[in-house]
């Protein structure tokens, strides 16, 4: 049971750092067509959505397809965290699903 709760912690703090706010303030101050593409629902309910774009976005390199040299830094950056983030939350769902199998098993 310790290791299904600690799954869901990993997970959770992996979500919560899954925002990128420099790479969407660069964003939106230089390209702001590409913002508009990706975080353009702002205010709305899919608003929460926005960020896994970005995140998605970040994580297939697309920054390196931008003109702007900014962008592409920023881009660079939030790449490194967004790995990040995303082992964290493999590890979250890796420890979920180990820890139902144990409570199964000892069930």
């Amino acid at each position: 049971m310790a290791v299904l709760v600690m799954g869901f912690i990993i997970l959770f703090v992996g979500l919560a750092f899954m925002g990128l706010p420099e790479l969407n303030r660069v964003l939106k101050q230089h390209d702001r067509a590409l913002w508009e593409r990706l975080l353009g629902s702002q205010g709305s309910f899919v608003s929460s959505f926005d960020r896994t774009t970005l995140f998605i976005w970040t994580l297939g390199r697309e920054f390196e397809n931008c003109e702007n040299i900014d962008i592409q830094y920023q881009g660079l950056l939030a790449y490194k965290r967004a790995i990040r983030v995303k082992y964290t939350i493999l590890t979250g769902v890796s420890l979920i699903i180990i820890g139902a199998v144990i409570s199964l098993i000892g069930a």
